[in-house]
């Protein structure tokens, strides 16, 4: 187009092109009164190209967005829809739609996986009101209500669990493209049908296969579990929106017995003649709307599919009995053994998303406490003090220029008691950053209660303030060690950053033990003889003992691995620890407690390699008796967990005895092989194990 109202044929231009016949000089000299030379660095601009296509431009050719050009496979069979299928070839379909349902819960689009299940596609051309009454079938037993109504049925109950689990998603407790994909790509998945209907027509299924005569019994077995499984799965994903916890139990019985038998006969693979393997088509996300041009994916094996199902099933279930204990501090405890000890097929967005909305939603704490229930927790599961008693004793104390600060630090408490919990089911990148965030909003209530204690009269004995404060600072000291050992599980340090994140972690949990004794201290006298807060905080003080013991040694032990400058492991210190260093701490007159200090580091490098009598493998030696102790006393906030939590404890303890193998001085260190230590967060996710020598 000329002078944007006249046009130029250069048809033969690009004919001629097409051809090989390419002459530079001739479309050089292909010039017109109206085209003008380009002076370097200019710019044409047209008005319907706009910055969003230029960068869609750049973005082709690039291997994580671009699948390249590639046509729809040609050579492939068309699908057809109701091509008559044998009942173990719709038993096949169904149990590889589950893989692409798995497959979608573990992080891919649903273009990929269910969206390339073309039955999903075809539901308007397998209505059985819809298929002609003629329709001809090849033999009796292939009939077509194997495909109209049972495996329809199937298709519509795969729609609307994921329906289902969208929803429950899409509440913002995971983040979409980090944790799970949102992209519909226009693609209806029953949202407009209820669950009742959903319900009704796998019914129907149900008693049609178990009516059929044409089906073979062994096979009206297996197809009936399949439909009680999804029929089951449709049940509890809706009982999981609503919140009706009370029916998991009897659906999850259900869904386990109906897995097993499913599990327990499974149907042969299609022969290569079969039109099964047709109903799934990987190329097929290329025809959908999409942000982004995707690769086709590899469905997981079946056997990978029922054990992520069946942990989907072990999670729920561990989510009925959790939400019916009222206590804060056991949610603590399970979500931190879930962090530290995770189990497979147990950490799928849409779990992860389920425990958050049960915690908290719309203001309401485990479905039926008001937000108030947090700061009942905290001070009744720490210091045995009712929240009404601790604030009846301000009003005739205050003496303050301004009103007693009592909201604001309900309301910290609040945030920070239920944000911990709740992070324990965030995926582990997201869990550090929350952690980091979190420790100057309980610097800020530890500075707020330090003030208000500053404007109270005094009381004869301890006050209730102090003992407030102590349990902030540990829950602060308790978060810092979770940075630190998140920076092991997540292996973000480098073989110069474990000295210092080993010594660091000894410190902090040095002032932690401090806090732990005050707070047992100072235990009312009635409760100190045998008390839920008394017995778990011995525990904590145990088991925080050996770990600080483990720390110490593997400090000493990985010292000589330094290899780079003092400048340079500072620069890398003041990198990690950023968030130790924020401008926003001084605003407030109370100095923060727990903050890494470099140059007390180099201090102990030095005098830990002088020290003649410390011995790496004694603390090793100290951390496996104290931990070995803790399981014959595990506390008592664990609740129906305390198994998993001396299965821990056990596991740490021959770590411990492995180490013991370490140097037992530290003349001996000299000579001892570093390169004996193997870090390996599948084995143990923050101290290392030796290298079995052959």
């Amino acid at each position: 187009m000329l002078d944007n109202n006249s046009y130029e044929d250069v048809t033969a231009l690009f004919k001629q092109t097409s051809q090989g016949k390419w002459n530079r000089n001739a479309v050089l000299n292909h010039r017109t009164s109206s085209l003008v030379d380009m002076e370097p660095g200019s710019l044409i601009f047209d008005k319907d190209f706009s910055l969003h296509d230029a960068m869609a431009a750049f973005e082709i050719g690039e291997p994580r967005f671009d699948s390249g050009l590639a046509l729809l496979d040609d050579s492939r069979p068309p699908f057809d829809p109701l091509v008559p299928l044998l009942p173990e070839e719709v038993c096949w379909i169904i149990d590889r739609a589950f893989s692409c349902e798995i497959a979608w819960h573990t992080g891919y689009t649903l273009s990929q996986t269910v969206f390339s299940f073309l039955y999903v596609h075809a539901l308007p051309d397998i209505d059985p009101d819809t298929i002609s009454p003629h329709h001809h079938e090849p033999d009796r037993t292939r009939p077509v209500e194997l495909v109209s109504v049972v495996l329809r049925a199937s298709v519509l109950g795969l729609l609307k669990c994921c329906d289902l689990a969208w929803r429950e998603l899409v509440k913002g407790n995971v983040y979409d493209c980090e944790d799970w994909q949102s992209d519909k790509c226009d693609v209806p998945m029953s949202e407009a049908y209820p669950v009742s209907c959903i319900l009704g027509i796998l019914d129907e299924a149900c008693v049609w296969v178990r009516n059929s005569s044409r089906v073979r019994s062994t096979w009206r077995t297996a197809l009936s579990h399949r439909l009680v499984l999804r029929k089951t799965l449709v049940e509890l994903f809706s009982a999981l929106l609503s919140k009706d916890y009370f029916r998991f139990r009897p659906l999850i019985e259900t869904a386990r017995v109906m897995l097993q038998h499913v599990r327990a006969s499974p149907p042969p693979p299609p022969r290569s003649c079969s039109p099964a393997p047709r109903a799934f088509d990987p190329q097929f996300p290329r025809v959908l709307v999409s942000a982004i041009p995707l690769q086709p994916i590899q469905l997981p094996e079946q056997s990978k599919v029922w054990d992520t199902l069946a942990g989907l099933l072990d999670s729920l279930e561990q989510l009925s009995v959790l939400i019916e204990i009222p206590d804060l501090s056991t949610w603590d405890v399970v979500g931190t053994l879930r962090v530290w000890q995770p189990r497979p097929n147990q950490s799928l967005a849409y779990v992860r998303s389920a425990f958050q909305s049960a915690i908290y939603e719309n203001g309401i704490i485990l479905n039926k406490y008001l937000q108030k229930h947090a700061v009942d927790c905290f001070l009744m599961e720490a210091l045995q003090i009712p929240y009404d008693s601790f604030i009846s004793s301000f009003p005739t104390r205050w003496i303050g220029p301004d009103s007693l600060p009592l909201r604001h630090i309900e309301r910290t408490i609040t945030e920070l008691l239920v944000g911990r919990i709740k992070s324990h089911w965030y995926n582990p990148p997201r869990r550090r950053r929350y952690y980091m965030k979190s420790l100057f909003d309980w610097h800020e209530l530890y500075a707020t209660l330090t003030n208000v204690q500053k404007h109270l009269a005094p009381v004869s004995g301890t006050d209730v303030v102090t003992r407030l404060r102590s349990v902030v600072l540990m829950r602060r000291l308790e978060t810092i060690s979770d940075i630190v050992l998140s920076g092991f599980q997540l292996s973000l340090y480098s073989v110069n950053e474990r000295p210092l994140a080993y010594w660091y972690l000894a410190r902090v949990l040095e002032q932690h033990l401090t806090c732990l004794d005050e707070i047992i201290e100072v235990l009312p006298s009635k409760q100190r003889i045998y008390s839920m807060p008394r017995s778990e905080f011995q525990f904590r003080a145990r088991y925080l003992t050996a770990l600080q013991a483990l720390s110490l040694a593997l400090f000493a032990v990985t010292v000589k691995t330094m290899g780079s400058s003092w400048e340079r492991l500072r620069l890398n210190f003041l990198r990690r620890y950023k968030w130790a260093f924020m401008h926003e701490y001084e605003d407030f007159d109370v100095p923060p407690v727990g903050h890494p200090n470099f140059l007390a580091f180099t201090t102990s490098c030095s005098v830990i390699l002088q020290d003649k009598e410390f011995s790496p493998a004694e603390q090793a030696e100290l951390a496996e008796r104290l931990l070995r102790g803790s399981t014959t006393a595990p506390g008592r906030m664990a609740g129906p967990w305390t198994p998993e939590r001396m299965e821990f404890l056990s596991k740490m303890a021959e770590v411990c005895r492995d180490l013991r193998r370490l140097p037992k001085s530290m003349d001996e260190l000299r000579t001892w092989d570093v390169e004996q230590l193997v870090w390996d967060p599948d084995v143990q996710p923050w101290f290392p194990v030796m290298r079995n020598h052959s």
